[in-house]
């Protein structure tokens, strides 16, 4: 069974699920804009 990939809005970089790729947003995209979240972290 093939794992469906998620990718970066931003920058089109592909991840394994969305644990990861919010993980690379905060990391590399950080200050970007935020596409969804809990805005008690803003």
């Amino acid at each position: 069974m093939e794992e469906e990939k998620v990718s970066c809005p931003y920058c089109g970089s592909t991840f394994n699920d969305k644990e990861q790729l919010s993980k690379h947003i905060d990391r590399i995209h950080h200050g970007s804009g935020l596409l969804e979240g809990d805005s008690t972290k803003w």
